[in-house]
């Protein structure tokens, strides 16, 4: 069996390109349906050559359309006009997010906000800014760095497209894998490993456990796949990171980075075979609306927001203050966890009550899949930028987690 990814020299990235589809290195599931490696490599540098000046702009843009948000947002070199300002010396924690009110993020946000307003008595205003009023998240790091907002949470998607080490949970080591897996990584030491290079390139202060959204699976139109080998063709929008799109193009699909607020239009244009998102996503888009009757549910990857604080706000505050925030924020992690995976039932079982159909392929063909994926690992770690160190530790211990019984 072939490698599922192109040879590649360490270092060299992908470029995420807004409408358009991966080059025909994609390799097909099927017994002898082997491209050839030279010309993949050929177009692959080809394009690298004309997109590599580029390559950071369109993935930040890429990235920004979140599995977990559809909002639009500000330009972060702007003033918001609806930013707080201090009073009497009282300093202002604006938390930006993407999501709208009624999501769990929010939700939760809007607890740790109201205990820590109680818990400092007046020393410190805490305000959320739902629904990209203030930043999308693909802006928001920008302006957590230049000191422009307080507090965010963008999720791992974002993330890898200035920390590439984020995207060590999309690698094929975690592909279909449980929740507890990447949970185990991202609690554990690796966690803390990316934490500080987190901290380190974009100068703020992870202020504590990661919040979880939930598995990434596909959504289809009119297109009832039931088995890995039935993507072979399907034009699938993601939302942008090269590991999706590798690993879509390793199982035949054709991957394309669409902007979210262009999802409708291509879905009904019948330019679109399918997407990949979360349930939560799918009930909150209505996805249904535009064609969409079918879920391949083989939990792709699973995506978790990280809580951000700017360094420059975080360095003004006493130490008593910042316990106060480190406490609090700990205090409400499992609660916001438990309702995330809560509001992800539910979405699944309002799909079905929509009339999707759901095909879940069994935990044996998933790993079989995963195997198969793993042929080209280094390569795709490589590639996508993640620290191969820090990938054998991650791997271990999700492969660890994965053994032991639910809790």
């Amino acid at each position: 069996m072939t490698d599922l990814v192109p040879r590649i020299p360490p270092g060299r990235r992908y470029p995420a390109r807004s409408g358009h589809l991966l080059p025909a290195y994609r390799l097909s599931a099927r017994r002898g349906a082997v491209p050839s490696v030279w010309l993949a490599v050929a177009a692959l540098c080809a394009l690298l050559v004309a997109a590599v000046p580029h390559a950071r702009a369109q993935a930040a843009t890429a990235a920004a359309e979140s599995p977990g948000s559809e909002a639009p947002g500000a330009d972060p070199s702007d003033e918001s006009p609806s930013a707080a300002r201090p009073e009497a010396g009282v300093p202002v924690l604006r938390i930006s997010v993407d999501n709208g009110p009624t999501h769990f993020q929010v939700k939760a946000l809007r607890r740790f906000a109201e205990d820590v307003r109680q818990r400092l008595a007046g020393r410190l205003r805490v305000e959320v800014y739902d629904s990209a009023s203030l930043y999308r998240d693909r802006d928001v790091l920008q302006a957590l760095n230049l000191g422009r907002v307080e507090m965010a949470l963008p999720g791992t998607w974002v993330l890898h497209s200035v920390v590439p080490d984020c995207g060590v949970f999309m690698l094929p080591a975690f592909y279909g894998a449980p929740a507890r897996a990447s949970l185990a990584v991202a609690d554990g030491p690796p966690g803390r490993i990316i934490d500080s290079r987190i901290e380190r390139n974009l100068r703020v202060t992870v202020l504590g456990r990661w919040l979880e959204l939930g598995h990434a699976n596909l959504y289809l139109v009119d297109h009832a796949v039931r088995r890995h080998e039935d993507l072979a063709g399907l034009r699938i929008r993601v939302a942008g990171g090269p590991t999706n799109e590798l690993r879509l193009a390793a199982m035949g699909a054709r991957p394309l980075v669409v902007p979210w607020p262009d999802l409708p239009h291509w879905l009904q244009g019948g330019n679109l075979d399918g997407l990949m998102t979360t349930h939560e996503t799918a009930v909150s888009g209505q996805l249904w609306r535009y064609g969409v009757t079918h879920v391949f549910e083989d939990r792709a990857y699973f995506a978790m927001y990280v809580p951000l604080v700017s360094r420059t706000f975080w360095e003004r505050l006493p130490e008593d203050m910042r316990d106060v925030l480190r406490d609090a924020w700990e205090d409400h992690v499992d609660e916001a966890r438990a309702q995330a995976a809560e509001a992800q039932t539910e979405a699944r079982e309002a799909l079905r009550t929509q009339g999707l159909v759901f095909a879940v392929p069994d935990d044996a063909v998933l790993r079989r899949w995963r195997e198969r994926l793993r042929l080209g690992e280094r390569e795709v770690v490589d590639f996508v930028g993640v620290d191969p160190t820090l990938y054998e530790i991650a791997r271990t211990a999700a492969w660890q987690a994965e053994q032991s019984p639910p809790k």
